[in-house]
C-alpha cells in the first residue's frame, strides 16, 4: 500500500473511532457523482490518550453528525426559498467578509430573518441559540458567508454541531445547480421558430405530442459529433451515431427515451449511461429574459455597490491577451445609470464616451482592463421620446455612424480615417430569419460582437444578439472564466460572402446562454465546408441551434461539433451568470475544521 493509501486508511479508521489525527483533516468534494478524498495540513492537536471514553466517543461522533444535519437543514431552506442567502447573523465571525450580491467586500449586508421566521441556528456566543436535531439531544448552529456569491454563485456555510460537551465544525460550499452543470443544455430540440418560420404550435416537446412538419423537426446529433461532458435536454433527443462521453439526461417520457427515427447511422455511444441510453431527468425551466443583468449596472441599488458597465447600441468587444479589452460603442453616452435611466455616470474603468482618442465612439475604440468579477451589458438604444440619458433614434445617429437599409436588409456602417466596420458585409448572406421587423444587424439593437484572447473573470450580456466574430480563447485556462448571455441568439459569425467566407476551425472558450432563442452557426447550410467547432465551457439555449448539414452520415456543410465541458463549472461560475427560474443548491465541497464554538456556545 502507498504511503497516501496508508494515511487514508489510518485517518478513516481514527475518524470512525472518534480520534483526531495530527496534521490531517478529511475533505470531501462532491459534484455529480464525484467523490474525492484530499488531505490538507491543519493545526489539530494529537489526542494524548490515544483512546477516549465510550460516551465521549459517542458525543464526538454525534457532534459531527449534528453538523451535517445542520448543513442539510440549511440546504432545505435554500430549496424552499432561493433568496434565503440574504439571511445570516452579521455579527458572526465567519460572516465578517460576507457581502450581498454585487456589493464590495467588507460591507456585511446579511440580516436576521424577522418574526415569525426566526431561525435559532443563527445564534452565536454563550447566550446564543442552537437548533435541535429532531428526535435527539444534539444541536447545531451555522454561519453564512456570501463573499463569493455575486462572482461565482457560491455560498459558504460554517456549521457547528454540539453533543453534550463535544462540538465539531465543518465548512461547506454550496453552488446553485443549473445550466452550467452541462456542456450542452436545450429546452427544445427544434430549430428556433424565429429562424425556421415554424408556427407557434411547433413549440411543444416531442414527448408531449409535437407534430413534425417540414420546418418543425428535431435536429439530430450526427456521427461526426463528440460531446465530452454532461448533457441534458428537456426535449426528446434525436441521435444518429454521435459519441457522448458524459452522462446524458432527457426529460422525455417516451419509450425508448430517445429517437433514432430516420437516421442512416443508428449506432450511438452513451459512454457514462447505464444500458447505453440517456437517463430521465425532470425539466429545467429557462428564464424569460436576461434583463436582470442590466440591473447590475445601476448606481442606485443597495444590492449593487459595484456596478458593471453599460453600453448602448451595436458594440464590438475585442479581448486582448494583456488583460484588456477594446470596445467600440458609438451610441453610448453614459456607461452607468440609475435604475430609471435618468441619471448617468461615466466611470473611467468603463471607457469614456465620445469620438476622441481612446474613446468609445472612436473607430479605434477605447482600451480598458477587463472588469474583475463583474459584467458588461449591451442595451438597445432607448426611444428618443423617453427620458433615458442614452436615448436616440436611427434618424439621428452618432458621428461617422450610418444606418443602412439596402434591399430591405437593415444594417450599419461605422467609418472614419479610412477604416470601416460594416454589418452586413458586402455580399454577405445574412442570418436566417432576418427581416425588416427583426433585423440581424439593426443599427440601434443591443448587439455585442465579441472575439479575442480573454484574460480575467467577467460576463458579457446583450439585450439582443451576441455575434462571436472570431476565436475566443483563455489566456490561462485554469483561472480565466467568461460568460456570454443574450436574450436573442448567440451566433457563430460566418458571413459566407460571395468570396467564400470563413473556413477552418473555430474555438470558443466560454459559458454560453441564449435565454429565449438559440446558439447557432450563421449560414451553417451554405458555403464551403468548415472544420470543427471547438467549444470549451458550456452551452445552454431555449431552442437547438444548427451548426451543420449532413446526409448519409457525411457532413455537407458547416462545422463538426467538439464540445468539451469545463470541469471548473461544477464548483464555480462566471460572474453574475443566470440560473434557472427554479433552482437548488448542491454541496460542491465540505471540509472538517476546528470547532468554531465550545460546548458552552462561546466563540473559540
Amino acid at each position: 500500500m502507498t504511503r497516501i493509501g496508508t494515511l487514508r486508511t489510518r485517518l478513516l479508521r481514527r475518524l470512525r473511532d472518534g480520534q483526531k489525527d495530527a496534521g490531517y483533516t478529511l475533505i470531501v468534494v462532491t459534484g455529480i457523482g464525484l467523490v474525492m478524498l484530499l488531505f490538507v495540513a491543519t493545526s489539530l492537536t494529537v489526542a494524548s490518550s490515544g483512546y477516549k471514553k465510550a460516551h465521549t466517543d459517542d458525543d464526538w461522533n454525534a457532534a459531527l453528525s449534528a453538523a451535517y444535519g445542520g448543513l442539510e437543514e440549511y440546504q432545505t431552506r435554500l430549496s424552499n426559498d432561493s433568496t434565503y442567502v440574504k439571511y445570516g447573523n452579521p455579527s458572526a465571525p465567519f460572516s465578517a467578509t460576507s457581502t450581498d450580491t454585487g456589493t464590495a467586500a467588507g460591507s456585511t449586508l446579511l440580516t436576521l430573518p424577522g418574526t415569525p421566521n426566526v431561525n435559532t441556528a443563527f445564534g452565536i456566543g454563550a447566550a446564543g441559540t442552537w437548533s435541535s436535531i429532531p428526535g435527539g439531544a444534539s444541536k447545531f448552529r451555522y454561519e453564512v458567508n456570501t463573499k463569493d456569491y455575486s462572482a461565482s454563485g457560491i455560498v459558504h456555510l460554517r456549521v457547528t454541531g454540539k453533543a453534550n460537551n463535544s462540538t465539531r465544525s465543518i465548512i461547506a460550499d454550496l453552488k446553485q445547480s443549473g445550466f452550467l452543470d452541462f456542456v450542452y443544455f436545450s429546452d427544445y430540440e427544434i430549430q428556433d421558430p424565429q429562424i425556421s418560420g415554424a408556427s407557434s404550435s411547433c413549440v411543444k416537446y416531442a414527448w408531449d405530442g409535437r407534430v413534425a412538419t417540414s420546418n418543425c423537426v428535431n435536429i439530430q446529433f450526427g456521427a461526426f459529433d463528440v460531446i465530452n461532458g454532461p448533457l441534458h435536454s428537456n426535449d426528446q433527443l434525436l441521435v444518429c451515431g454521435a459519441r457522448f462521453k458524459g452522462v446524458v439526461t432527457s426529460s422525455s417520457t417516451t419509450t425508448p427515451i430517445y429517437s433514432k427515427s430516420g437516421c442512416s447511422s443508428t449506432t450511438s455511444y452513451f459512454e457514462k449511461n447505464t444500458d447505453n441510453a440517456p437517463a430521465y431527468h425532470g425539466t429545467i425551466a429557462m428564464p424569460v429574459t436576461n434583463d436582470q443583468l442590466q440591473t447590475e449596472t445601476y448606481t442606485d441599488l443597495a444590492s449593487v455597490a459595484d456596478p458593471g458597465c453599460l453600453y448602448t447600441g451595436p458594440t464590438t468587444i475585442t479581448f486582448n491577451s494583456n488583460g484588456t479589452m477594446t470596445i467600440i460603442s458609438p451610441w453610448t453616452q453614459f456607461t452607468q445609470t440609475n435604475s430609471a435611466g435618468t441619471v448617468g455616470a461615466k466611470p473611467d474603468r468603463c471607457g469614456k464616451p465620445g469620438n476622441g482618442n481612446n474613446q468609445l465612439g472612436n473607430i479605434a475604440g477605447a482600451t480598458i482592463p477587463t472588469l474583475p468579477s463583474n459584467l458588461i451589458y449591451v442595451q438597445s438604444v432607448p426611444s428618443n421620446s423617453g427620458s433615458d440619458v442614452n436615448k436616440g433614434t436611427a434618424s439621428s445617429p452618432p458621428n461617422n455612424f450610418t444606418c443602412t437599409n439596402t434591399n430591405g436588409i437593415a444594417g450599419w456602417t461605422f467609418s472614419k480615417n479610412g477604416t470601416t466596420i460594416q454589418y452586413p458585409m458586402v455580399g454577405e448572406d445574412t442570418p436566417l430569419g432576418s427581416s425588416s421587423t427583426n433585423p440581424a444587424y439593426g443599427c440601434t439593437n443591443g448587439d455585442a460582437y465579441v472575439k479575442g484572447a480573454f484574460d480575467g473573470s467577467m460576463t458579457v450580456g446583450a439585450k439582443n444578439y451576441i455575434y462571436i466574430t472570431g476565436d475566443i480563447t483563455y489566456v490561462n485556462a485554469t483561472s480565466d472564466i467568461l460568460g456570454l448571455i443574450s436574450t436573442n441568439a448567440v451566433y457563430v459569425w460566418n458571413p459566407d460572402v460571395a468570396t467564400g467566407g470563413t473556413s477552418g476551425d473555430r474555438t470558443i472558450q466560454a459559458s454560453i446562454l441564449s435565454v429565449a432563442h438559440t446558439f447557432q452557426v450563421q449560414n451553417y447550410n451554405s458555403g464551403s465546408l468548415k472544420g470543427t467547432l471547438n467549444v470549451y465551457g458550456a452551452i445552454a439555449q431555449k431552442y437547438r441551434g444548427t451548426v451543420a448539414t449532413s446526409s448519409g452520415g457525411v457532413r455537407n456543410s458547416g462545422y463538426a461539433k467538439n464540445y468539451v465541458y469545463d470541469e471548473r463549472l461544477r464548483y464555480t461560475a462566471p460572474p453574475k451568470f443566470l440560473t434557472p427560474t427554479s433552482t437548488t443548491y448542491d454541496v460542491s465541497q465540505v471540509a472538517s475544521v476546528p470547532a468554531a464554538f465550545s460546548a458552552t456556545g462561546a466563540i473559540n
